[in-house]
């Protein structure tokens, strides 16, 4: 397969659309692991231990999370990515693997190639790095923990999480210095279970793009077509143009997202991933659908005979924020979500019509 050039035309909201390859919409931040990822991970971290002897120190309870939903809950497949990728790990000096202290202040250094980006237009995380010099031999074992860090940071909301991100590769500051250890590093990169929905090349030279091809060529043996089929060689406008203005990198003349210290970005997002349950007992994390539709609708039905004011305070302050906060829901219309509820007609939507409205404007109801 050779990678071609990006359609000038598709760029900016035309382009957007196809970006991703799943239609989920969740909430903008908060992760809340349903039932079915929960047994998914719980069946990855039973088969590492079982058919590889990797145990639970090796492999954080995070990260584990974070790479079985971007491999779409495929036991198999992430337990493969996960395998491979604590190999590769040994040989950079991280025998030790993955575990759940994630912030790493002695690696932020081999933070600084990844460039302060916002969102995309589907309101997900940009990884944009520049590329430049080769990785040396004594930051090998950062460079894998820095690029740890970065992965599970890019990937602690909950959209991004599920939709994948869009990734940029500046070639515009590349230096042909080599190291010696750049296959290897390589293969650590391509072994990161990730799911990106848009793969850029920008600024790569003709020499540049002869190189990368052949790469993609060979990568294309055991690298899934649809991935490749993402990767498209661009300029560093039309790279800067893909996305919101605001998010693209202050190098390229945007503003970076806001984002002043990566560093510190990537300490507060690392801070915000739950560490989900993954012990063999029937408890979750998650209440069920199901549980959740009867606490909210017996709630919804308690305050239906206050008055406004009791039920704006209930709503704010009572079980019915509580058990809509616990939802896992990915619509958060409130409309759509009194329909699952049962709440289909008008009469008992607007019984009195402020309730609904009250309803919609309750914070913990966006959480759902």
């Amino acid at each position: 397969m050779t990678v071609k050039q990006l359609n000038k035309q598709e760029t900016g909201d035309t382009a957007q659309e196809s970006f991703s390859d799943s239609d989920i919409l969740t909430d903008d931040s908060v992760i809340i692991y349903s039932e079915e990822e929960l047994v998914a991970m719980r069946e990855v971290r039973a088969k590492l231990l079982k058919d590889h002897g990797i145990k639970e120190s090796r492999v954080g309870s995070i990260f584990l999370a974070v790479a079985t939903i971007n491999c779409k809950l495929r036991v198999d497949e992430t337990v493969k990515k996960i395998t491979k990728m604590l190999e590769i790990m040994a040989q950079l000096g991280c025998s030790d693997g993955i575990d759940n202290n994630l912030w790493k202040p002695e690696a932020k250094h081999e933070l600084s190639p990844y460039l302060p980006t916002g969102r995309d237009h589907r309101e997900c995380s940009i990884t944009w790095i520049r590329g430049s010099g080769g990785v040396s031999k004594v930051d090998e074992r950062y460079h894998c923990q820095a690029c740890i860090m970065q992965y599970l940071a890019v990937h602690a909301d909950a959209k991004t999480l599920r939709r994948g991100v869009s990734f940029i590769v500046d070639m515009s500051n590349k230096q042909s210095s080599k190291v010696g250890n750049e296959k290897l590093i390589q293969s650590f990169y391509q072994s990161i279970p990730q799911r990106p929905q848009i793969i850029l090349i920008a600024g790569a030279g003709y020499i540049m793009r002869t190189v990368v091809n052949a790469s993609i060529k060979l990568a294309s043996v055991f690298t899934k077509q649809k991935i490749l089929q993402r990767i498209h060689f661009t300029s560093i406008v039309e790279a800067k143009r893909m996305f919101p203005q605001d998010s693209a990198p202050t190098i390229v003349g945007g503003k970076g997202g806001g984002i002043e210290s990566y560093e510190d970005w990537v300490k507060e997002r690392l801070s915000k991933l739950p560490a989900p349950d993954l012990s063999d007992s029937n408890v979750s994390e998650s209440i069920s659908n199901d549980d959740a539709n009867t606490t909210v609708k017996e709630d919804i039905l308690n305050l239906e005979s206050t008055s406004s004011a009791d039920f704006t305070a209930g709503c704010q302050h009572g079980a019915l924020g509580d058990s809509i906060g616990a939802c896992v829901y990915d619509d958060t219309e409130v409309g759509k979500l009194f329909s699952k509820l049962g709440f289909t007609s008008a009469e008992e939507r607007n019984s009195p019509k402020e309730k609904f409205t009250v309803i919609s404007e309750v914070h913990t109801l966006q959480e759902c």
